[in-house]
Formats: structure tokens, C-alpha cells, sequence
């Protein structure tokens, strides 16, 4: 009889353990692949008070925003959520301290991504203008978008003026997405979760997307999966962006072989 005892032990010990390691709060975020928007529809217009002289032409293709879902800062992943998630081609795991700070709330990090894409927006405006060698204020574009947040759309941004305000459409009737952080002199920079942006931009129907050439590293065969019909463009600054969309064979990531 007592031989039966320390085994029944050690399982329900076990089983405890388990248990508790499935639904125990983890220092992991989920990333899920978020919406993609375009921005020549109703979200780059002019200010109500833009000058005349400033005339937006029509455009042919699109410019999709992308975005990315990230865990709550509230919220906090379990177990069971982690071994869900791994086995998902189209969500990523990643280390909570790579996205929040110690402390970090909801509400401090909304009023931080609403800052973040204020100040995006306002780069682009003004990488734009000097793109395109006009004397117009970047009060005199208009951008509006609800429900993001953070700086990651400031390329698409700024693609999006200057195809609005240039006479030649520089898209050609394309479906482009675009993700990166832009400065005033035209700059991309890196963005988080592209991989997850890249599947976004297939749902909305893209087929060439811009990425920052520093992100090429996140795309790498090992860590992601680029869909077939999907091309990549690397760009470090809006200019090569612009030329990459008027481009045949646009320069893509050494890495993926392009």
C-alpha cells in the first residue's frame, strides 16, 4: 500500500504545477497582425486654412498604413496563451521589456503612442515639403487617423503628400503598404513587430511594401515568412522609397536574396 502513495504524490504535485504554469501570468507580449489603412482616402487632406495654391491631385493606388495588436500593458500573458501563440504562424512572442517599461499602464502608453504619431505626422509634413521643394507650411496638411497610435506611419505619411500633391502619379495604379519611422530630413527608421505588419499588408491586398532597410534583419528566412505575390522594397530615406515605387525590380533585403 504505501508504495502507491508517493507516486500519486508526485503526479498530483505535477499536475499542480503544471497547472499553475499554464495559467500564471508570464513577461511575454502577443503580436498579432492589426489593420491596414489607406491614407489617400480621407486621411491626408488640406487644412481648412491651406492656401489656394496648394492643389491635391487624385490618385490612382493606394498607400496602406500598417499596424500590429500588442498585449495590454494591463494584461499580462499566460501559459496556456504562450503555447497558443507559438503554434501560430501569424502571431510572435516577444519579451515584455522590450515594449514596456517597469510600471508602464494603458493609459500612459496611449497618451505615449498619441504623441508618438503626432509628432510622426508632423515629420512627414515637413520631409515631404522638402522632398518636393515647395514653400507650404505643414499647417496646411491636414492628417486625421483614429485608433493608432505610435510613430511607424511616418513613411506612409509622407508618401502619401507627395503623391497627393505631385502631378505625375508616382504610384501607377499600385497597392503599396509601407511601414517606418521618418524625420524631417526624409530619414526611415526601424520599426517593431514587421513581419506581423507584412501579413496585414497581404489581407488589405498589397503587393510591393516598403520596409526600413534596418529591418531587413527581422525578415530573415529563420524568424519570418514573407507570402508568395509579396514583394519588399528596403528603403533607408523617402527619396529611395519613391524611386523604389517607380521601379521594375525596386532594391529589396540582401538577406531574402533580393
Amino acid at each position: 500500500m504505501h508504495h502507491n502513495r508517493l507516486p500519486r504524490l508526485v503526479t498530483s504535485l505535477l499536475t499542480l504545477f503544471f497547472g499553475l504554469a499554464l495559467f500564471a501570468p508570464l513577461p511575454f507580449v502577443v503580436l498579432t497582425p492589426g489593420h491596414a489603412q489607406d491614407v489617400l482616402t480621407k486621411v491626408i487632406t488640406p487644412a481648412k486654412s491651406a492656401p489656394a495654391n496648394l492643389k491635391f491631385y487624385k490618385s490612382d493606388g493606394h498607400i496602406y498604413l500598417l499596424s500590429i495588436l500588442i498585449t495590454n500593458p494591463d494584461a499580462y500573458v499566460t501559459g496556456a496563451e504562450l503555447i497558443y501563440s507559438w503554434a501560430r504562424s501569424d502571431y510572435a512572442v516577444m519579451p515584455r521589456s522590450l515594449f514596456y517599461k517597469d510600471g508602464a499602464s494603458a493609459k500612459t502608453e496611449k497618451a505615449k503612442a498619441k504623441t508618438e504619431m503626432v509628432d510622426s505626422q508632423l515629420s512627414a509634413k515637413i520631409a515631404a515639403l522638402n522632398y518636393l521643394q515647395i514653400a507650404n507650411k505643414p499647417s496646411d496638411i491636414e492628417i486625421s487617423l483614429a485608433k493608432t497610435g505610435g510613430p511607424s506611419g511616418g513613411l506612409a505619411f509622407a508618401l502619401g503628400i507627395v503623391e497627393l500633391l505631385t502631378p505625375e502619379n508616382i504610384l501607377h495604379g499600385q497597392s503599396v503598404a509601407s511601414t517606418g519611422t521618418i524625420d524631417e530630413g526624409g530619414n526611415v527608421g526601424a520599426i517593431g513587430g514587421v513581419a506581423e505588419k507584412i501579413l496585414a499588408a497581404r489581407k488589405a491586398g498589397a503587393t510591393l511594401i516598403l520596409v526600413p532597410a534596418s529591418n531587413c534583419k527581422d525578415l530573415a528566412p529563420s524568424v519570418a515568412t514573407i507570402p508568395k505575390g509579396i514583394k519588399i522594397a528596403a528603403v533607408s530615406t523617402l527619396k529611395e522609397a519613391i524611386t523604389a515605387l517607380n521601379s521594375a525590380a525596386p532594391r529589396g533585403c540582401a538577406n531574402l536574396g533580393a
